[in-house]
């Protein structure tokens, strides 16, 4: 097994570690499910930039070290927007828990009548966002 082999198949192994992992935390409920899409093509599209020899075909000219390089700095780059983006994730889900906790905490408040309430009602219909 040549040094060319062993660089597709650990293209092909970063790729399948990249669809897994975002399906997995998808299904954890640690990713939201159009960035679990997104990382899931992106995984299906190296496993086939590994697998497939006419795109692959680039390993074969370059030297030994320089694709061991590239490889590392490849997957260390991917594994870096990987935990981004699970943070992403998680501050997306921790703002749409706050907006439902706050939606149901105003609904509250204006049940009871309280005189807060209005004011909150006051600046909600001069807010720039409505």
């Amino acid at each position: 097994m040549g040094i060319t082999a062993f660089m597709r198949c650990a293209i092909v192994g970063v790729g399948l570690l990249l669809a897994g992992s975002s399906v997995w935390f998808y299904a954890k409920k640690r990713m939201t499910s159009d960035l679990a899409a997104t990382w899931c093509l992106l995984g299906v599209a190296v496993i086939v930039v590994g697998a497939v020899p006419a795109f692959s075909r680039w390993l074969g000219l370059i030297s030994v070290w320089t694709g061991i390089a590239l490889l590392c700095v490849g997957a260390a780059a991917l594994s870096g927007a990987f935990r981004i983006c699970l943070m992403i994730s998680q501050l997306i889900t921790q703002n749409q828990e706050l907006a439902m906790t706050v939606s149901l905490l105003l609904a509250e408040r204006r049940e009871n009548g309280d005189g807060i309430a209005e004011g909150i009602q006051d600046y909600e219909k001069n807010s720039v966002c409505h």
